[in-house]
């Protein structure tokens, strides 16, 4: 019979590995001013990001990603894709706004 001791290590253990296995998206927080003050330059850069956020999440979802996990995350992906989602919504107003070439 288990005592209280080995249950804690049972239960311990068992929340260790439920939490490796749990997938990680990242997740685009929102702008506020700074969205404005960026050049069309940097909000190209911004797009990639987002782009290269999107394929991250993609790969997660695949469970082809090993990299780092993003210091701001979710554990559902719909989170994530509404993120960039809307990362990407801005940045396209941002260009639009400042016409900026495509």
């Amino acid at each position: 019979m288990l005592n209280a001791k080995h249950l804690f290590f049972v239960i311990l253990a068992a929340g260790v590995l439920g939490g490796c296995a749990t997938a990680r998206y990242p997740i685009l927080p929102a702008w506020g001013a700074e969205g404005q003050a960026l050049s069309c330059s940097e909000l190209n850069a911004e797009m990639e990001k987002a782009r290269q956020t999107q394929a991250q999440i993609e790969r997660i979802a695949a469970g082809t990603d090993t990299g780092p996990q993003p210091a701001l995350y979710s554990m559902a992906r719909p989170d994530a894709d509404r993120a960039v989602e809307r990362r990407i919504a801005e940045i396209k107003a941002l260009r639009e706004s400042k016409s900026c070439p495509a």
